[in-house]
């Protein structure tokens, strides 16, 4: 920790005798610096109300206008602890009498010994310095409990949202109020591929900052933590004689929150709000009352409060897919249909668009295990844990059922029409295989047993397949590869009819002749002539 310099004014109404002190001083070796020397207390006692207020004032009694007792007492008044050394030519009692009653440091004579001032000095920059220290590890350690209490409320209300049982409160947490309430405030993306994380953080901040302000009037406790796809967490702790300034409360924070997002045009907030429980052992209840509460926007839309009391009780079903929907995902990841895919999410979500007495929280919940399925029936699902995590985190943002049916038909779908392209280039690799071997060595003797070797199927099922993705079979295009090799040679080369026959895989050069002639329409001879 560095030492601060502590700021030292003279005042004296001999000037030189001011400049003299100022000399006599030995300024850094204990950490002091001069604000000024002025030769009377008018002055003196300006400087002291100003900006560049001293720590220290070195001070003569006898001056015009305000004499340094006078100075003294009249700073006493502002500053109780300035520290002052009085010097002065007189020695009679009852000035030096009359400054200790002031609580001066020291009284020096005139004319001023160095060592002595110095020695006085000293004294008081290391009381200054050894205080201004304990000050600062005292503020560190006021900061350094407080963020340890934050992070103590925070991991608490943590635990409660992620934990099935609540633990023992932590007595460094107090809950003194007869209610426990949670809320959760929701922030969706307008448009999600507009995302921006630094901004994510300082809004976060922003609106916990606007919710602990207005619930702290009325409330006991207040515990705020962020959770995944932008959801702020809060739990809070009231008596039952601030139950309508509560509700009043959370009208304000979401009217000053909305405010604040006009800003930005990129988020949509909603909040929802947990049942009031009065038994510790409940506040889990309240805050998965307030994320359900709050789920419902994706019916009754955001920019409002929504209360869990208001909501239609579920079922508590936690499976949502039929076997019948599961044959369908399957079915569509199979055979790569995507209208399929599209069907069964239609069929999934049918009911919820339809009625209105339903808990449409759980739109989401069946988005999740929809997406989970999905990819646990599609093949190396390690490498496809991005888009299974990006697909999710979408659903989280989408706030009404129309876009949570088209994220998922769009994640969903492109990842079918992508593992269809992947699939049919799959199947083209042994074509193109073969086609590359015949390419290199059109030379040599090439069978269709011995290409379906090459690449790794049945010489039958090659066949069809190479015929499929070329619409020619194996021996057609060899032939083709056979006599345009054979066309470049003849006009690039001055070798007879047989050596070219022989270098594209004919050794009898009279059926290289009738073959090129049948194929390419006239006889090797004249093709060269005509083309030479």
């Amino acid at each position: 920790m560095q030492n601060k310099k502590w700021r030292v004014l003279i005042v004296d109404d001999e000037f030189r005798i001011g400049r003299l002190i100022k000399k006599l001083i030995h300024w850094d070796e204990f950490a002091l610096e001069c604000v000024d020397v002025v030769d009377n207390g008018g002055t003196a006692f300006e400087i002291i109300q100003g900006v560049r207020c001293p720590d220290v004032v070195i001070t003569d009694i006898r001056m015009p206008k305000i004499n340094g007792l006078e100075l003294i007492a009249m700073t006493r008044e502002i500053y109780k602890n300035m520290k002052f050394v009085v010097i002065s030519g007189y020695k009679e009692f009852e000035y030096a009498h009359q400054a200790l009653q002031y609580g001066v440091e020291d009284y020096l004579l005139k004319p001023v010994n160095e060592e002595e001032l110095n020695r006085v000095l000293k004294k008081i920059s290391d009381e200054l310095t050894a205080q201004w220290r304990s000050e600062r590890e005292h503020q560190i350690l006021k900061e350094t409990i407080s963020e340890s209490r934050h992070i103590i409320k925070r991991d608490f209300l943590k635990n409660i949202i992620e934990t099935e049982e609540p633990e023992e409160v932590d007595d460094r947490v107090e809950f003194q109020g007869e209610i426990y309430r949670g809320m959760d405030i929701k922030l969706d993306y307008v448009d999600y591929n507009k995302k921006d994380k630094k901004q994510d953080k300082l809004t976060i901040t922003r609106i916990e900052e606007i919710v602990e302000r207005i619930l702290k009037v009325d409330t006991e406790e207040v515990l705020l933590c962020e959770k995944e796809n932008l959801h702020i967490y809060c739990l809070f702790n009231y008596d039952f004689s601030k139950k309508k300034n509560i509700k009043n409360s959370i009208n304000d924070i979401l009217i000053e929150i909305k405010d604040y997002l006009m800003g930005f045009e990129q988020y949509e907030v909603s909040i929802g709000i947990g049942m009031e429980r009065k038994e510790f052992a409940e506040i889990r209840f309240s805050i998965k009352e307030a994320h359900r509460a709050v789920g419902n926007r994706i019916k009754q839309g955001v920019g409002r409060v929504i209360y869990a009391e208001t909501i239609h009780p579920g079922t508590g079903e936690e499976e949502y897919l039929t076997e019948e929907e599961k044959d369908w995902i399957r079915g569509s990841i199979e055979s790569y249909s995507v209208d399929k895919l599209d069907q069964c999410i239609n069929q999934m979500y049918s009911n919820y668009i339809i009625q209105d007495d339903q808990d449409c929280s759980v739109c989401y919940d069946m988005a999740e295990e929809l997406v989970n399925y999905f990819f646990s029936q599609v093949q190396e699902q390690e490498e496809n844990e991005r888009e299974r995590k990006e697909t999710l985190s979408n659903c989280q943002h989408c706030y009404t059922i129309s876009a949570l049916k088209k994220v998922l038909k769009n994640n969903l779908g492109k990842f079918v029409e992508e593992s269809k392209e992947a699939a049919e280039a799959e199947s083209v690799k042994p074509i193109r295989q073969a086609q590359k071997y015949m390419e290199e060595h059109y030379n040599e003797k090439i069978v269709l047993e011995d290409l379906a070797e090459i690449v790794g199927l049945n010489p039958v099922y090659f066949s069809v397949l190479f015929k499929k993705e070329t619409g020619i079979n194996v021996s057609a295009y060899l032939l083709n590869v056979r006599m345009e090799k054979a066309k470049e040679f003849l006009c690039n080369t001055n070798e007879t009819i047989a050596a070219i026959g022989d270098r594209v895989g004919y050794k009898d050069s009279r059926y290289f002749s009738q073959t090129f002639a049948k194929q390419v329409g006239v006889k090797p001879a004249l093709y060269r002539k005509l083309h030479s």
